[in-house]
């Protein structure tokens, strides 16, 4: 059901080399990445040993659900290394699943202010406004979202989702969700029964019109 989609998503930082690279691990949306489209996985960030020791800390905090625990190990990155988005946006989460609703939307905009190119930021801020019943300001993030990188397949998704269920704009729900298909290779069919959905509603009410 699309009404119990990402009861919560946490943010883990992956390191490959030298880059700050996080993955969102989602319920019920798993992330899309076309090689080397990414901005944000295209950026090379220097991160020391200690960060990637400490976030690995806070990540196991989180998979055993000790939130306030990770959000102190969290905070505490955040002032260590300010340079780093990552830590921002795991942070927003875990406050967001504490019910720390200013909290979690400081460090969401904390995030992105920190690094623009932080297309999971967008989309995960994008969801808490949903949430929030915030439509249009989340519109308007997801929408930067694809300013900054038009492939990003979850993102479509995402503002599909807010189209189609939220705002009662069926037509670009459509259009997102088709865009989400082609990027991901059409292989999601909760995705393509949304759109067989949309549809089959709007033949039902062209046939209407023209009676």
């Amino acid at each position: 059901m699309r009404w119990a989609i990402v009861q919560f998503i946490f943010v883990q930082l992956i390191l490959t080399g030298c880059a700050e690279q996080p993955l969102v691990a989602n319920i019920s949306t798993a992330p899309v990445e076309l090689p080397g489209g990414n901005p944000y996985l295209q950026e090379r960030r220097s991160v020391s040993t200690e960060a990637q020791r400490r976030f690995a800390r806070a990540q196991v905090l989180i998979e055993e659900k000790e939130w306030q625990s990770a959000r102190l190990e969290l905070q505490g990155l955040t002032k260590s290394y300010p340079e780093l988005s990552g830590p921002s946006l795991n942070l927003a989460l875990v406050n967001r699943q504490l019910g720390n609703v200013n909290e979690a939307q400081h460090w969401f905009k904390n995030s992105i202010s920190i690094n623009a190119r932080n297309i999971r930021a967008y989309d995960q801020y994008g969801v808490f406004l949903r949430g929030q019943g915030r439509f249009d300001e989340a519109e308007t993030i997801y929408l930067q979202a694809l300013e900054r990188w038009e492939g990003s397949a979850e993102t479509h998704r995402n503002i599909g989702i807010l189209y189609d269920l939220y705002v009662g704009k069926s037509e670009e729900a459509l259009g997102h969700y088709y865009r989400y298909q082609a990027l991901t290779g059409g292989t999601d069919r909760e995705v393509a029964a949304w759109i067989a959905d949309l549809e089959r509603r709007r033949r039902s009410a062209g046939q209407g019109a023209g009676s």
